[in-house]
């Protein structure tokens, strides 16, 4: 190693454990021109300065003044701001001045999850370049993209991949195309502007997004005993970062003196990373922007955990418990069900690729202030990644809609399995949101036309556990399953299957029955 590299590495080091503060006041990287703002709440703005120096930030005919503490650190409050579709500048003062411009004040989503989230117009949707085409209509939709980041510890700044910009067709092919369109829906819908802080990376289970406090739970104790070491505040946290700048100390003297006497410096010691990986893109992508405030968050993941799905239930709950915790704040929390995929069987047991993952998905609809998304009709047999976002976003923002905009004349899911009742050898079934109940055949992005064909991909079973196809009908808005092989019939499922070809069940808002079973075999 050259000795100027050895100086470089130094002064990293040294840099590191001095956490010397740049003179100059800079905001944190998530603050920037074209962002938005949360409106209704209190609004942080923090960063680093020089340490003692005195901070200014001016918005909105507020001025909020603070003093850089002995790290360099600063934050201040804006008090809670109504809705604007005018783009103000913002003044951050100290011993220079930065002026961040074009800044809306609305509602704020952060946009997490894997690959179905990320996916980009850029990488191909449906009747994209039309819908790029008409992005121009929507300067108060925003986004910003947070870099792929994997940390064992938390870190104080997002990196940013795609800096805050305003929706238009030079911008939007970079956007995830799901997110952009629940924005364009609520946006429509109701007048705010919408930023949307996408924090997603492909190919990843859950547990990489969940913060280390979420796993403290009963059912989740073996994956907090391997966090807490890795948990601010805990024994274990203090103990392993004790050995930690105890080590490296003993390299710095180890290369401090290599360095003077002209000698190879010795090796870095090798950071402790966490078994299995967890909460790595929490700490890195997610940690630095929760005092970020946000109207809630929206959630498309689950095709790299269907294969664990027994803990996937236990996860979600781990997964917003942690957000909610991490915002303080009790963020609505809107996710997709995963679509269908894989080779079409035809088998009426079913219970294969992504059927049970998506049945935890359903479970975890008891979350308080939570909705999901149905898009088992939207699926494609050969592609993990369905082109049709559209649909995805969309019915994500109906949940919002109706949740928490007050457009409760929106229907917000499809049909969803209430009860059952056996009465002369049949099962008659009963759904939520089952007014103008059909069979439909939806192609693209338009609304499903009503087809005259019966009901699909409902099978049914007696006490003996040997699953058969029902005979189907709808009656108002109940089904009612029957077979002549099954006299006594005491389960149901309906398209339990990884890829439940040709789905045709919906109700009048065109929205699609959401898959189900009445038997835990």
């Amino acid at each position: 190693m050259k000795r100027s590299q050895i100086s470089v590495v130094l002064s990293v080091v040294l840099g590191t454990f001095c956490q010397i503060a740049d003179a100059d006041v800079k905001p944190a990287t998530i603050f920037q021109s074209n962002m938005v703002l949360q409106r209704e709440i209190p609004v942080p703005v923090w960063g680093r300065a020089e340490p003692g120096e005195q901070v200014e930030v001016t918005f909105a005919g507020q001025t909020q003044k603070t003093t850089a503490d002995k790290y360099g650190k600063w934050q201040i409050k804006l008090s809670p701001m109504k809705v604007s579709t005018q783009g103000r500048d913002m003044v951050l003062k100290g011993k220079n001045q930065i002026v961040l411009k074009n800044i809306l004040v609305g509602d704020v989503w952060i946009c997490g999850g894997q690959s179905n989230m990320e996916w980009s117009f850029r990488q191909g949707v449906t009747d994209g370049e039309k819908h790029i085409k008409e992005s121009a209509k929507y300067p108060l939709i925003r986004r910003v993209k947070i870099n792929r980041n994997a940390s064992n510890d938390p870190v104080e700044n997002a990196p940013i991949k795609y800096n805050w910009s305003v929706c238009g067709p030079k911008t939007l092919p970079s956007w995830s195309a799901a997110a952009y369109y629940f924005a364009r829906k609520v946006h429509a819908e109701t007048g705010i502007p919408i930023g949307l802080v996408e924090n997603n990376v492909g190919g990843t289970p859950i547990v990489l997004f969940i913060a280390p406090s979420g796993f403290n739970t009963p059912e989740t104790k073996p994956l907090w005993n391997v966090s807490k070491p890795f948990v601010y505040g805990t024994p274990e946290y203090q103990k392993r970062v004790t050995e930690d700048v105890a080590k490296y100390k003993a390299w710095l003297k180890e290369a401090e003196v290599a360095l003077r006497d002209g000698l190879p410096v010795p090796a870095l010691p090798a950071a402790r990373h966490k078994p299995g990986s967890l909460s790595l893109y929490y700490y890195g992508m997610t940690a630095p922007v929760t005092r970020f405030p946000v109207k809630g968050a929206i959630w498309y993941q689950g095709c790299s955990d269907w294969r664990g799905h027994k803990g996937y239930y236990h996860n979600m709950h781990a997964l917003v418990k942690s957000w909610r915790e991490a915002w303080k704040q009790d963020i609505p929390f809107y996710y997709m069900q995963l679509a269908s995929f894989m080779k079409s069987t035809n088998d009426p047991q079913g219970g294969n690729g992504y059927a049970l993952l998506r049945e935890a998905q359903q479970k975890a609809m008891d979350l308080p202030n939570s909705g999901m998304a149905c898009a088992i009709d939207i699926g494609m047999e050969n592609d993990i990644h369905p082109k049709n976002k559209f649909d995805a976003g969309e019915r994500l923002a109906l949940l919002a809609l109706h949740d928490l905009y007050g457009k409760k004349d929106i229907i917000p899911s499809g049909p969803l399995f209430k009860s059952m009742e056996i009465k002369d050898g049949k099962a008659i079934l009963t759904f939520d949101y089952a007014k103008g109940l059909m069979t439909a055949k939806k192609e693209g992005l338009a609304k499903p036309v009503p087809v005259k064909e019966k009901p699909a991909h409902f099978a049914i079973a007696g006490a003996n556990k040997v699953w058969y196809w029902a005979d189907a009908e709808i009656k108002g808005e109940q089904v009612i399953l029957s077979s002549d092989k099954v006299k006594n019939p005491v389960a149901v499922r309906y398209a339990f299957r990884a890829y439940p070809k040709g789905v045709n069940m919906y109700n009048a808002a065109g929205l699609p029955m959401v898959p189900f079973r009445t038997d835990n075999w």
